[in-house]
């Protein structure tokens, strides 16, 4: 990988974290020390963050705080990793506990400042007086201006650098503005998943009875419209093809892909739309790999996936990976990147987008003009409860989703969309929202793949196929005793996702269950350890025999025989709006009336009609680069 993943999450926001054009020298220490006021040495202490304890080891001489070290956290990689170390350098550089939170990671920041402080009470300093000093203007860096470029991206997710990677490559000037202070969205916050047909990754996941049932179940189902029907005799043919055969090994296709994202949401996904994303997901994960996401060989079933395709992110198996990787990249080709940023309408002269009107990070009003075209990659409205509320359609099995919590970034508050209505465009799917089952309640988590956990309440208690669509999962959650639940696996599968020293952190910290026993773990969770091991017994022999059991879950893997045991506690949340920007395939948004609004594209979240009432997991990371990455050509094109 190019570079390194603090690059990714933009160190250029430096102490203030304003905006990030070109990285200027540090600024200039506004306070001096107070002399004599420390005893020497070095102190430890911790204070809790998001995740768990952070903990802190400060270095002081007998008038200036030396050092600040993070020495232990289990802070969400990719999103804290800006406080964890810009906040530590701040307070030496301004001798100050006066240091402004990082924005997108407050939680974290105020956790080393309070455990900072401790270390300056145990050093015998004033925590007052060091909060009082200032931290001066910060280091002086490059705002957004007046300006013209070929190719505007608005946004700095998955979906926006993306499309401004892809402008590049084919030749056009780019800018990229995020109103947030650090790149990512809300693909920083995923898990790296990636659905995606793949004959050689693929090649040694086997096919059994219970997928082969769903493949026969879907070709079976009535047809709703002729294209429809045509998807179904195109993969009608590939299954008998696959029969004939005598293959062992697991049937898929970009077809098969396109009919189960169809079906996954009660067939009112735009099939065209959807034909272009599966068959262009497995060039786009090519597309990544050369320039610089690796992936993992194995191809398993991240929830929600519904089918053995989802490819996996290393080293780390999170979205900052790919975050990373597009943000070196698209430096390398030319990108100017400015973060706190904030596009606040679009420029249209004669029906044609020309540019934007922003607010910079010195809170100035400027406007770019985009000669070729502007990408709006700005996601969806999960963090906007007003919006949620608004378009939550009456009658909906989520009441009151407005007062639900929500994993998303909290840039997600539809600005993309709102501009985009600012100048006549469609929108399509706004009421179909989804809800995150996996939302871990203690912050924890091992992984988001299926294959070879159980999900059980809290009377020990199977209630649902833990393969299923994710509105599903959410649904019977909700059903359930406290509207939790919990993922149950074992050593090998739990080691297999996440490294024993970060089980190990995560079992100290409360964030996770571990018991060397069925028994033991059932005590630890609160649950009868009479009926969470019957459950597992059951669970162990449906995984032997690969058939769909009561609930209708196809897809097994391993069993859960291996002790340790280890659960999660999750209750759902926001996670995904479908509803958005209608567009094209070529990633052009549409207007009201279904013509191009010419110098307009969308990507990502911020679009609608691809995914019908319900996302296929695995589904967003590929939606957002591929029709990204067709944005961006298309518009560089013009």
């Amino acid at each position: 990988m190019k570079g390194t993943k603090l690059a990714a999450l933009s160190l250029c926001a430096a102490l203030l974290l304003s905006s990030c054009g070109t990285p200027a020298e540090k600024a200039t220490v506004s306070a001096a020390p107070q002399e004599g006021t420390y005893k020497a040495g070095t102190y430890e202490a911790s204070a809790d963050g998001r995740n768990g304890p952070v903990k802190v080891s400060v270095t002081f001489s007998a008038d200036a705080i030396e050092k600040v070290e993070i020495t232990e956290h289990t802070e969400t990689g990719g999103i804290a990793d800006p406080a964890i170390s810009d906040i530590p350098a701040a307070i030496v550089d301004y001798q100050s506990l006066g240091v402004e939170a990082v924005s997108g990671a407050t939680i974290t920041s105020d956790a080393i400042l309070a455990a900072v402080a401790d270390c300056v009470k145990q050093a015998g300093g004033d925590v007052d007086a060091l909060k009082a000093v200032p931290v001066g203007e910060g280091p002086k860096v490059e705002t957004l201006q007046d300006t013209t470029v070929d190719v505007l991206v608005v946004g700095g997710g998955g979906a926006g650098l993306s499309a401004a990677l892809s402008a590049a490559q084919n030749g056009a000037s780019v800018i990229v503005v995020e109103k947030l202070s650090a790149l990512g969205g809300n693909t920083l916050r995923c898990g790296g998943a990636f659905n995606t047909y793949d004959p050689e990754g693929q090649a040694n996941n086997p096919m059994d009875e219970a997928l082969a049932s769903t493949v026969e179940g879907l070709l079976a189902h009535e047809d709703v419209s002729e294209e429809h029907a045509a998807l179904k005799a195109e993969v009608q043919e590939q299954w008998d093809e696959y029969k004939a055969s005598g293959r062992t090994n697991l049937f898929d296709s970009p077809e098969w892909h396109a009919l189960q994202t169809l079906d996954a949401g009660d067939y009112l996904g735009n099939i065209s739309q959807i034909r272009t994303l599966t068959s262009n997901s497995l060039d786009t994960l090519h597309w990544l790999s050369d320039n610089g996401v690796n992936w993992s060989d194995e191809v398993s079933t991240v929830v929600g996936a519904l089918w053995n395709r989802s490819h996996q992110t290393l080293p780390d198996p999170s979205g900052a990976e790919i975050v990373a990787a597009l943000e070196n990249a698209a430096r390398d080709e030319g990108v100017q990147i400015y973060l706190d940023t904030k596009a606040e309408s679009l420029v249209s002269e004669g029906g044609k987008v020309t540019g934007a009107v922003l607010t910079n990070a010195n809170g100035e009003t400027v406007t770019v003009k985009a000669t070729k075209g502007v990408i709006l990659a700005t996601g969806g409205f999960g963090a906007n409860p007003d919006m949620l509320k608004e378009y939550n359609q009456e009658g909906s099995k989520w009441e009151n989703i407005e007062k639900l919590s929500t994993n998303n970034t909290p840039g997600a508050t539809g600005d993309g969309i709102t501009m985009g209505l600012d100048v006549d465009a469609n929108l399509v799917g706004m009421g179909w929202i989804q809800l995150m089952a996996l939302n871990s309640i203690s912050g924890g988590g091992i992984s988001g793949y299926v294959n070879s956990t159980a999900f059980v309440n809290k009377e020990g208690k199977r209630f649902v196929a833990e393969d299923q669509r994710r509105d599903v999962l959410a649904e019977g959650a909700l059903a359930q005793t406290d509207q939790m639940f919990f993922g149950i696996c074992d050593n090998k599968e739990a080691t297999l996702r996440m490294a024993q020293e970060a089980l190990d952190g995560q079992v100290q910290y409360g964030m996770i269950s571990r018991g060397e026993t069925l028994a033991e773990l059932a005590e630890t969770i609160g649950v009868p350890a009479e009926a969470l091991e019957q459950t597992i017994a059951e669970f162990n022999d449906l995984v032997k025999a690969g058939k769909p059991d009561e609930f209708g879950r196809r897809t097994w893997e391993g069993t859960i025989e291996e002790g340790p045991f280890y659960a999660v506690a999750f209750s759902p949340c926001v996670h995904h709006t479908m509803g958005g920007l209608e567009i094209n395939g070529n990633a052009e948004v549409l207007s009201a009336d279904g013509a191009v609004i010419e110098g307009l594209y969308a990507a990502g979240e911020v679009t609608g009609g691809i995914h019908g009432t319900n996302r296929v997991g695995g589904n967003a990371v590929p939606d957002a680069l591929t029709f990204g990455k067709i944005a961006g050509e298309n518009a560089a094109a013009k």
